[in-house]
């Protein structure tokens, strides 16, 4: 397995997968992809700054940082102001 490189984003077979920006930058945002490489099933992460001219000059000239990440399923619990209701099914008689 190679490691990615910046090039690959550009040119490589890679389903997106994750997105996320972070605008605290003045000139723009910080951005993190995650990206899986089709041909051995392995996901990437890039991190980069993107100016608020479109402009990916990190990621073009390859300084962004690259690492691979494994997936992690979590479970997540939200609150709510209705019951939930009951999933199961119920039991039925016959007469």
């Amino acid at each position: 397995m190679e490691k990615m490189t910046c090039e690959d984003v550009f040119d490589g077979d890679l389903d997106p997968v994750w997105r996320h920006a972070d605008d605290s930058w003045r000139h723009g945002s910080y951005v993190s992809e995650v990206y899986k490489r089709v041909e051995d099933d392995t996901y990437w992460m890039f991190n980069y700054r993107l100016s608020t001219d479109g402009e990916t000059n990190e990621l073009r000239e390859g300084f962004a940082e690259v690492c691979q990440v494994w997936p992690e399923e979590v479970v997540t619990v939200r609150y709510t102001s209705e019951p939930q209701k009951d999933k199961t099914p119920r039991e039925t008689r016959q007469l």
